[in-house]
């Protein structure tokens, strides 16, 4: 009862207040008209209201699979941002229509635009000024070509208890006293969009009072929509994305550890993914099996490919996008895979449509066991699983770690011949580029002895013969020349001492593969190891200043190092010593791992 009288109470407050638009806005109403309007006014509205905070103030989550949660309970209000504009906060309508009466919201899959939209409508009840009404847009996709947008309106009240008069709404629209909130433009059919478009726009002519917000992934054709100003709906920062974390009702003692991990750098590392509600949700989900992601990384990724290809849009009721290309999802993954090391390869990461198409025929050409449109197959790419998105004539990748774990994936699939050809050329093309993407990272993950034996051995072998390591040079010297580290000095005012920086310059070199390669097989850095390593760096820093008399900010060059052999020998005891140590007995290693996968297995062949 309390509730109903609420909602009673909201609705009246509104009349109250749109009394006289309406009455002087329609000619010809008289009193007792206005009277007669009131009453069906508020009972429509007052039920409409109530089921409608019903339905969309609750949502399903990845989180929330199985019981609805009010949006209020965990939602973190996002930014806006508009085109050569400053950030605009979400947290209230009145911010975006200071802007315009009609605005678009647009963002990647899984950002939370129809959250966001539900967010709104569940806010602007409790305010009392404006009606508002949540449209999903996808029930156009069941509409006959003959209808209109006043129509599909009132039939969607209609559906959620208004009991309004057809009469009586068009006096409501002519006073100005809604905000529609229109939920998935790119969940229209793309046969329907155009129809939709026009009948929009005629619909807004004719109520142009009323307040407007659609919400969308990114499409270059709202060009067309010349009166709508597009605003894009920005990604959590690390304050936002810890607050949301702490909403979640999820186990307490997973939950504190991820929060940890958030706040201690994991936001940092994978910024393109934590900062997604959607895939921040995964990462917590799966924290607890994968809870060291830089190494179960490619898990995550697999995980996340999956929700944005299917979990997401099945937590929307009554609806499932659909898919252009007709392939299973296996089938689907395979064309993505090789698509997506043919453009890694050649450093694509935006690309015109003929340039995308001419890349999937290549494709096409090297699968002979997957038929495909490739038209059909950028559909799916970009408006069903939305790992492109179109930004004006270019098409560009939602999230490029999807281009590297599939790259990864197409290697870890080839056959050993093949996986050492096509591994060792992608390294050779872009040594800075295979050192710091992931795509090698996460190929040992899936796959160690073999990225091991195929590629990382075959590697060393062939940059030891490069660099002459089989003509008695000594091999800890040949890497540190080729590594070409430096020194410098940098002063720490905040703390008042002179800290010792140790670098290296060896971005653009073939050495920096396998200086990266190293960390995964570095021994255990213990307690005992750190305090070691700092009195060595204290030593080296102590002796270049007080022996050397070496400057605050000198830079120090290798062949300092190596032509004072003080300063070389205390160099080979500091953590980048250690570090070069490790690169040098990596070739051991692995040919000692190799020896131990070789099993004899010929006693199985005997009875």
């Amino acid at each position: 009862m309390a509730e109903t009288e609420m909602y009673t109470g909201i609705v009246t407050a509104l009349l109250n207040k749109y009394a006289d638009p309406i009455l002087k806005g329609v000619a010809g109403f008289a009193r007792d008209g206005w009277e007669k309007f009131k009453v069906d006014f508020d009972v429509a509205f007052c039920k409409y209201l109530k089921n409608a905070v019903e339905k969309y103030g609750k949502i399903k989550t990845i989180l929330y699979r199985t019981e609805p949660k009010s949006i209020n309970d965990f939602f973190e209000c996002p930014n806006l941002h508009k085109e050569r504009a400053c950030m605009i906060c979400g947290n209230s309508i009145d911010n975006l229509f200071d802007i315009s009466n009609f605005i678009i919201i647009q963002g990647s899959g899984g950002i939370g635009k129809s959250t966001f939209l539900k967010y709104l409508f569940v806010q602007e009840v409790s305010k009392k000024r404006l009606i508002p009404v949540f449209i999903e847009l996808k029930d156009l996709n069941s509409m006959n070509e003959d209808y209109e947008i006043c129509d599909f309106i009132f039939q969607r009240l209609y559906d959620l208890g208004s009991t309004i008069k057809k009469e009586y709404m068009d006096y409501a629209l002519q006073s100005g006293c809604f905000v529609f909130l229109l939920d998935g433009y790119d969940e229209v059919s793309t046969l329907k969009r155009d129809t939709f478009f026009r009948k929009l726009d005629r619909f807004c002519d004719r109520y142009s009072n009323n307040y407007f917000i659609i919400s969308s992934r990114p499409y270059s054709e709202f060009v067309e929509f010349q009166r709508f100003s597009v605003l894009r709906l920005c990604n959590l920062s690390k304050e936002q994305a810890l607050s949301l974390v702490r909403k979640l009702e999820f186990d307490k003692e997973i939950k504190s550890r991820f929060l940890a991990a958030l706040d201690a750098g994991l936001f940092e590392r994978h910024r393109s993914f934590a900062s997604n509600p959607l895939l921040l949700n995964i990462m917590l989900l799966t924290f607890d099996n994968y809870a060291e992601i830089p190494e179960k990384l490619h898990l995550f990724y697999s995980n996340a490919f999956e929700t944005l290809y299917s979990k997401h849009d099945a937590t929307k009721a009554g609806y499932r996008r659909e898919m252009q290309s007709s392939l299973s999802y296996d089938s689907f993954r395979k064309v993505f895979a090789y698509f997506c090391f043919v453009t890694y390869y050649q450093s694509k990461y935006e690309m015109t449509h003929e340039e995308l198409l001419s890349f999937l025929k290549k494709v096409s050409k090297s699968i002979n066991t997957v038929d495909f449109d490739a038209e059909n197959y950028i559909l799916d790419l970009v408006n069903s699983i939305c790992v492109l998105y179109k930004e004006g004539v270019s098409y560009k990748f939602t999230h490029r770690s999807f281009q590297e774990y599939f790259t990864a994936i197409f290697l870890r699939d080839l056959s050993d011949q093949s996986m050492k050809k096509m591994g060792l050329e992608l390294i050779r093309k872009d040594y800075y580029r295979a050192s710091h993407d992931s795509v090698f990272s996460m190929l040992r993950d899936m796959a160690e002895q073999r990225f091991e034996q195929n590629i990382l051995l075959p590697y060393i072998i062939e940059f030891d013969a490069s660099i002459g390591v089989n003509d008695g040079t000594d091999k800890y010297d040949l890497y540190f020349q080729s590594m070409s580290p430096q020194i410098e000095f940098e002063v720490f005012d905040d703390k008042n001492e002179i800290q010792l920086l140790m670098y290296d310059d060896f971005r653009e070199n073939a050495i920096g593969f396998i200086y990266h390669m190293a960390r995964y097989y570095r021994r255990p850095r213990g307690k005992t190891y750190k305090k070691q390593t700092r009195q060595a760096d204290d030593m080296l820093k102590d002796f270049l200043i007080e022996k050397r008399d070496y400057r605050v900010g000198e830079q120090l060059e290798a062949i300092n190092f190596m032509s004072d052999p003080e300063v070389y020998s205390l160099i080979k005891a500091s953590w980048l010593g250690e570090w070069i140590s490790t690169m040098l007995e990596l070739k051991n290693i692995l040919e000692s791992r190799k020896k131990e996968e070789e099993v004899d297995l010929t006693g199985l062949l005997l009875e």
